[in-house]
């Protein structure tokens, strides 16, 4: 990095602290200066303070969402919280969720558990502007699960809302 460079600042949130700290060390070691949030409200109260270069969030976290914090990203009145890249990540991977990332805005979407090859390589690319949904690795849209998976019931209802394309709120 060169000394006119400043570090890249990033937001994790999820609720599993294992889960924000690997990542958190791995994009530390890549001299990203990141902020570790247990929730997608201490996620939204951070952005709205000191708009980051990039939000990772996980999809199932209390009180606010993943899904629920892409949203409130997306409709910000601040243009450089709306620009903000965003690289959703989930144990949950099914055709309907990446629909739904989609919808909402997200720029990335990874599976859970993460590879810290494939994580930063996404994440690098997001910074650089690209848009990494494709890049998850299926053969096609028959390979993607279709099954409901382990999620709560107020995500799996939130998923279903975005899909038809009526307000969560």
């Amino acid at each position: 990095m060169t000394h006119d460079a400043l570090p890249k600042r990033c937001v994790i949130a999820d609720d599993v602290r294992s889960s924000r700290a690997k990542v958190g060390t791995w994009l530390d070691d890549c001299e990203f200066d990141c902020v570790l949030a247990e929730n997608g409200l201490e996620a939204w109260r951070s952005i709205q303070n000191h708009p980051p270069d990039l939000l990772i969030t996980d999809l199932e976290m209390p009180g606010l969402c993943g899904l629920e914090l892409l949203e409130r990203i997306r409709q910000s009145g601040n243009e450089g919280i709306r620009q903000l890249p965003v690289l959703v990540m989930t144990s949950l991977l099914d055709g309907q969720t990446l629909n739904v990332v989609r919808k909402l805005g997200g720029d990335g979407l990874l599976q859970k558990p993460l590879d810290k090859e494939t994580t930063l390589s996404v994440i690098l690319d997001l910074i650089a502007g690209k848009q990494c949904l494709q890049q998850i690795n299926v053969s096609g849209e028959d390979s993607i699960p279709r099954s409901d998976g382990v999620i709560s019931p107020t995500l799996r209802r939130l998923l279903k809302t975005v899909a038809k394309g009526e307000p969560s709120r």
